[in-house]
This record gives C-alpha cells, structure tokens and sequence, in this order.
C-alpha cells in the first residue's frame, strides 16, 4: 500500500512506493469501498511522489494540492455521486467509550505491531494509538473489513487507546473482521451493526499511466 507522510508547519508532501489508488484515497477521504474500480496498474504500480505545498498548508490543504497532483500527473478526472451501500455503522454503546485523552508531548500514531508465538508465528495482534481520532480509525480498519464504516459517534476529537485481536477456534485469523469488531465493540466500547445507507462515491471517468521515475 506505500506510506503517506507530511509536515505540518512545513508542507512537505512525501509518498514512498504508493499506488494511484492509495494517493486518491487519501486525498479524497475515501475509503477503499467508496469508489469505482479503475485499472488493474492504479493498485499494482507504486510511485515515490515529492510536493511542497505553499505555506504551512494544513491536513486539508495538503489533500487539495495532491487532488491538483493527481489531475495534472495522472489525468485523472472524476465524479462524485451517491450510492447505497451495505456498510458499518460505528455508534456509542450503553456505557462511556473506553477512549483516553491524549498526554502533553505525545505525536500522531498508530502501531499494529505482530505478537509472536515461540516458533516465530503471529498469533495475535496489539494495536497502540495516540493523538487518533475514531474518523482515522475506521479508515484504517474499513481496509481489513472491506467495507465502509461510517462513524456515527459524534466524536470528533483524537484519543489515546489499545486494541488487542486475539483468535481462538471460530476465527483462527489474527486480523479476522471478527476479531476487530469484538474488540471494538470489547474493548472500546463502541457499537457496531450493519446497515444499508447512501454513502459519498468516487467514479473514476479517467486517467493516464505514468511510468514510474516520470
């Protein structure tokens, strides 16, 4: 999938070995189900991307000058639409979510670090977050469950929390869509259930393939 990077006061927009897919994503907000396929090469061909936005541009800022990027590099042209989907719904549960605030001094961060078994085999997931809002978190799991999340909390700031995913006989996966709602649900205190409702769609109309080091 590649990385994304930026700095803020900065706007320093680095992309390391990142697909066109990825990149719009990223720049439009959206997650993996909220757009139309394109060709096989916008998910397979990785790129390094470099930018310096004017100013010290801002997260929105940074996501409009790589919209611009994609326009003029990629020729991509898109529409936007609305499109019913089976999604997950993310709500508060009966009791207080189990989110804390973020400490003096602390960064932007999520970590998904493998717990391993004696013979080297992953047999767990840990997941520590800081400074991480619940929007950010249901992008990065909408990938592993393969399918939108929408967010209806009602909270919009960044938190500090943890996440283990354990399996056991009914899902022997460590990253199981199972396993990550139950421990939402668990260990966060968040609600999920699935819903059929108008989401924001991406229709990829076009675009042109770069040849990467271009």
């Amino acid at each position: 999938m590649g990385m994304v990077q930026f700095t803020s006061p900065g706007g320093r927009f680095r992309a390391n070995a990142t697909t066109l897919k990825f990149l719009m994503e990223w720049a439009y907000g959206l997650q993996p189900s909220q757009h139309s396929d394109g060709p096989s090469w916008i998910g397979n061909d990785r790129y390094d991307v470099v930018a310096k936005a004017e100013g010290n541009a801002n997260d929105e800022q940074m996501k409009l000058m790589v919209q611009s990027l994609l326009a003029e590099r990629f020729h991509l042209k898109i529409h936007r639409e609305s499109k019913k989907l089976l999604v997950f719904v993310i709500s508060l549960g009966q009791t207080a979510p189990k989110l804390n605030l973020p400490k003096e001094g602390e960064v932007h961060s999520i970590k998904v670090l493998p717990q391993k078994d004696s013979d080297q085999k992953i047999v767990s997931w840990h997941v520590e977050a800081t400074r991480y809002s619940l929007a950010q978190l249901t992008d990065t799991f909408a990938r592993q469950l393969g399918r939108v999340i929408v967010n209806r909390t009602g909270m919009d700031g960044e938190y500090d929390f943890t996440l283990d995913m354990t399996p056991d006989e009914n899902s022997p996966n460590p990253l199981d869509p199972t396993l990550i709602m139950n421990a939402m649900r668990k260990q966060l205190g968040l609600t999920l259930k699935t819903e059929d409702t108008l989401v924001d769609y991406l229709v990829i109309d076009s675009e042109e393939k770069v040849v990467a080091g271009n």
